[in-house]
């Protein structure tokens, strides 16, 4: 890490807040939703390394345009349709610098031979393309070419933006006047491929320019995870995380336990995992099935999680469940955990939502104790002594003949302790009248204790934004298949996963899948933040206005039949015809009358018909969507 002390404020949007951070990367990756402040936070953080004796070049995200937020007189694409000025050379690369534009890289091209060759060579190798400046006339044309032949062109204004953005970064990367660059969305117009291209070309220049002058330190606003190549740890601590309203956070340090398990997770973290560091509130889940099923179903609900900022990822185990956590909650993003039951009683994620303020908040203020690791204790002991006196028993009912058959082989295993309080928790759910009358009285008490404390802890660490499954895990929530809760084997999971996401893809009747899945749905609506897009508010708005207009020109007279309805100037029909149908209207002679309509399928998944009257109060109007 280098270190560099960086102090900024930014009081229109952070107030009195200021932002500080001394060790930086060689590749520092700036990252946040849209309207954070990251391209303001970029200027200022330019003038603070150039204080701090770096040459340092930002690239704007409207680099190629030079619109929108200034008014320029040198730039814009078309200027490489119509060439570069030469006599205007030093004024395009002064107020490129000023502005953060590149139409200055091809000056530069022009002027130094050295980074021609070197585009030139990845041009012919990348694209089997050949760049040539042409002056013609005092001015500077690019012009491109095809290695298998066939006539030259230019970079036009709507053509080649990628060739572009890539000409101009590669421009700027190879120019050793500048030793930092500050590239906003340097994504931009590039495919994922050329994006890690790009990538790769810079770890080749990155580097503490003070001590080997060749290098050049880099800092890269991103919506892009293909830009987020992570391989070490100083790696993950040069990421800043943006906010609404407050200074970016970063990691300064891990615990030795985190930092062990995240370097073993850095080469299995793809694009999917990097999700959460341009999500505000990103879930996390176990495994992929969760994450797939959890998908399914808020997409087949009309339930938008991705307009809430969420997004479901897997990161394959408990553990790393507990890491993540800890990382967003470092890096200041609400995140959530959804987890199987096991998590409750052992694991990284039982410690985390120990050391929660609001869990333990949660406990004193609801009377229950002071440390969550005492009760979940006594709950674990309370569990095993039910389980004990349980095997012992004889029983006529299948469901415990099955439970004790499967306990007794392992109630006096050490290391099966976690499964008999699991499995008998579980089963405590399904059959408490059951198993209550089957023990002695001594254990009825112990259970009245256990299932509401249960629902109290569970509570508790919902307070932590960490959901436990009560039932154990997502497939005891599935519907298509049969699941032995007790002895459920892998082979058997993965049948049943794919036999549920068939039936969720295939199922039409949106109420058919809340109905089946309405324990799963619960949990899930408490646990992700989604937005459900409500078109009945709005619809019902323009159908009421509508409505009253036909109840008042059928009681003047002016509409006799469903015809003249239709055709009626100020119903009109042609309009309303986008959004309703008119399926019947009869009018009797003292001008009462029953009109039937249906919503058009494209606003509603139902196929009904909705009648009303001249007896029916506008306001009043009820319908579903």
């Amino acid at each position: 890490m280098i270190n560099i002390s960086i102090k900024i404020k930014i009081p229109e949007l952070w107030k009195e807040a200021e932002f500080n951070k001394t060790d930086w990367g060689t590749i520092n990756l700036i990252v946040g939703p849209n309207g954070t402040g990251k391209s303001l936070f970029a200027d200022k953080l330019q003038a603070e390394l150039n204080r701090h004796g770096y040459k340092a070049r930002m690239l704007n995200a409207e680099r190629l345009s030079g619109f929108e937020k200034r008014s320029y007189s040198h730039f814009g694409s078309s200027r490489l349709t119509a060439g570069i000025n030469i006599s205007e050379f030093k004024t395009l690369k002064s107020e490129g610098e000023q502005f953060g534009l590149s139409s200055s890289a091809f000056v530069l091209l022009k002027e130094h031979l050295d980074i021609r060759i070197k585009i030139e060579a990845l041009l012919s190798d990348i694209f089997n393309k050949t760049i040539r400046l042409v002056e013609e006339g005092g001015y500077l044309k690019p012009k491109i070419q095809d290695n298998l032949g066939g006539a030259e062109f230019g970079l036009q204004q709507n053509e080649c933006h990628g060739l572009k953005e890539l000409i101009t970064l590669l421009t700027f990367l190879y120019d050793d006047s500048k030793n930092c660059l500050i590239l906003d969305e340097p994504e931009l117009h590039l495919h994922p491929q050329y994006q890690s291209f790009f990538l790769s070309e810079i770890r080749k220049f990155a580097g503490d320019p003070k001590i080997d002058p060749s290098k050049k330190l880099f800092f890269i606003i991103t919506h892009s995870p293909y830009f987020l190549d992570l391989r070490s740890i100083d790696d993950l601590k040069s990421i800043l995380v943006c906010h609404y309203n407050q200074p970016p956070d970063f990691i300064d340090s891990l615990v030795a336990q985190d930092e062990y398990i995240l370097k073993k997770f850095l080469p299995r973290f793809n694009t999917y995992h990097k999700q959460f560091f341009f999500s505000p509130n990103p879930v996390f889940v176990e495994g992929y099935t969760d994450q797939q099923i959890i998908t399914l179903l808020f997409d087949k609900l009309d339930y938008n999680i991705s307009a809430s900022g969420s997004s479901i990822i897997d990161v394959g185990g408990k553990d790393e469940l507990a890491v993540f956590f800890r990382l967003c909650k470092k890096l200041n993003i609400k995140a959530r955990i959804i987890a199987d039951l096991d998590a409750f009683f052992k694991g990284k994620l039982r410690e985390v939502a120990q050391e929660d303020e609001n869990c333990n908040k949660y406990i004193q203020d609801s009377g229950l104790g002071t440390d969550l690791s005492t009760l979940i204790g006594e709950l674990d002991r309370k569990l095993k002594e039910v389980a004990d006196d349980l095997v012992t028993k004889t029983a006529t009912d299948s469901d415990l003949i099955q439970l004790i058959e499967f306990l007794k082989p392992l109630i006096s295993v050490p290391d099966k302790r976690n499964t008999v309080i699991f499995s008998q928790l579980i089963a405590l759910q399904k059959f408490k009248e059951k198993i209550y009358s089957a023990v002695s009285a001594q254990q009825q008490t112990n259970i009245n204790y256990i299932l509401p404390k249960f629902s109290l802890l569970l509570k508790a660490f919902e307070s932590a934004n960490i959901f436990i499954f009560p039932k154990g895990e997502i497939e005891h929530y599935y519907t298509q298949s049969a699941i032995d809760y007790l002895n459920f084997t892998d082979k058997e999971k993965s049948t049943s996963f794919h036999l549920e996401r068939d039936y969720i893809l295939s199922e039409p009747d949106i109420t058919q899948l809340e109905s089946k899945y309405a324990d799963l749905i619960l949990i899930l609506k408490s646990s992700v933040p989604q937005i459900k897009v409500d078109l009945s508010k709005h619809l019902k708005f323009q159908i009421v206005e509508w409505l009253q207009t036909v109840q008042r020109a059928i009681s003047k007279g002016d509409i006799a039949n469903i015809n003249g309805l239709k055709t009626h100037a100020k119903i009109d029909y042609k309009l309303f015809n986008q959004i309703l149908e008119v399926t019947d209207l009869q009018i009797q002679a003292d001008k009462r009358f029953v009109c039937k309509i249906k919503i058009s399928k494209s606003l509603t998944s139902l196929d009904k018909e909705i009648d009303f009257n001249e007896m029916t109060i506008p306001h009043d109007f009820q319908f579903e969507i």
